[in-house]
């Protein structure tokens, strides 16, 4: 009897145990070394992310796309042709926004990918902020996560970039050289996933190219073979630093896609590449914008001067987007995930402590009448 109690003790103790480690484990990776890297530490130099994580299975052999078809796509032994791999451009950003992290969740959530580039020229130990942390704290997530650095452009061809604009177009410049390296799914930091991007994933290239507009360039879907991205990057050639989207967008529509709308699956509207500024800032109802989109560019830089609500809320945050009336703030609590609260943490640790005293306090003496 005495041994039996003993075992129920120690089961009781381990019920009440096993919650606060798992808790404690989540803080500890949440405000851990800044050297860890999905919860390993990293070497010095190593840009690939977390050694326990292997390769991506996807196919990147080189394909021959001459004669292929855009309008249906195919694939190749049965595999979609665009890796599973989502790539962010990140230049000289240290910290991530809320806009940043529900974005980056929903394309998470959405497409499952096998992993996310955040490719930029911040060492990985520079990256902080509250929703850094959120990111770390979730390990499905963070372990798909690879920083992958990148030098900011300075140039194109000889050509020196706009001062004012160099952040820009090297970004521009960044995002057509790493599809050509990569292949995959490039988005823009504020384009929000609605729907899975498979069904694009078949096409050589896929990209928000709406009637009476300009290519759209925050949402690439493309084989690092795609014959479309090579002659973009030779638009380049003649750089025009003065005009803010020449190079990105209205050269390669009016130079290569109006001669050869064939190199490229032409996507309308349903990327959200067009001015939906309106319906995510302005609106409390947006009927059928799940059926309608597979993507939307949010235009989070333009809040400024195009939201007639942007001094109410000139910043978001996990906060105040719970009780921010349009259509964004449904979007964004769509893919925020549970947290409990801090008070939630507080009693919970405080019952914890309570009942563990009661426990390790009780030296009674055995019953002598058991055995």
């Amino acid at each position: 009897m005495r041994n039996q109690k003993r075992l129920l003790a120690l089961s009781f103790v381990s019920l009440l145990l096993f919650p606060g480690l798992c808790l404690y484990w989540t803080i500890y990776d949440i405000v851990g070394d800044s050297n860890r890297w999905n919860g390993t530490p990293i070497p010095a130099g190593n840009v690939e992310g977390s050694s326990d994580i292997s390769p991506a299975t996807e196919s990147f052999e080189s394909l021959d796309f001459s004669g292929f078809d855009n309008e249906t796509g195919r694939s190749f032994d049965g595999r979609l042709i665009v890796p599973n791999l989502i790539h962010y451009i990140r230049f000289n950003k240290t910290t991530f926004t809320f806009v940043d992290y529900v974005c980056l969740r929903s394309a998470y959530i959405q497409q499952k990918p096998e992993r996310i580039y955040l490719h930029t020229n911040v060492d990985v130990n520079n990256l902080t902020g509250r929703y850094w942390k959120w990111i770390q704290s979730e390990p499905d997530l963070y372990r798909r996560i690879v920083i992958q650095p990148i030098e900011l452009p300075s140039e194109i061809f000889g050509q020196s970039l706009s001062d004012g604009w160099r952040l820009y177009h090297g970004s521009d410049i960044a995002r057509i050289r790493t599809m050509m390296k990569y292949g995959g799914i490039y988005l823009d930091n504020d384009v929000y996933v609605v729907q899975n991007l498979d069904k694009y994933r078949k096409y050589e290239i896929a990209m928000g190219w709406d009637e009476g507009q300009f290519l759209g360039s925050q949402v690439i879907i493309a084989h690092h073979d795609a014959r479309f991205l090579p002659l973009w990057l030779n638009t380049y050639q003649q750089y025009h630093a003065d005009l803010w989207y020449y190079n990105a967008g209205e050269r390669p529509t009016t130079e290569i896609l109006h001669r050869q709308p064939e190199l490229m699956h032409r996507v309308k509207w349903r990327f959200g590449v067009h001015m939906l500024m309106q319906d995510l800032y302005d609106s409390m109802e947006w009927p059928d914008w799940r059926l309608n989109q597979d993507t939307i560019h949010l235009l989070i830089n333009h809040r400024s001067y195009l939201d007639p609500h942007f001094k109410e809320y000139p910043d978001f945050n996990d906060r105040n987007i719970q009780h921010y009336p349009y259509m964004f703030g449904q979007l964004a609590r769509l893919v925020l995930p549970k947290r409990p609260s801090s008070a939630t943490v507080r009693r919970y640790w405080n019952s914890t402590t309570v009942a563990l005293d009661g426990i390790v306090n009780d030296q009674r003496s055995p019953d002598p009448t058991h055995d």
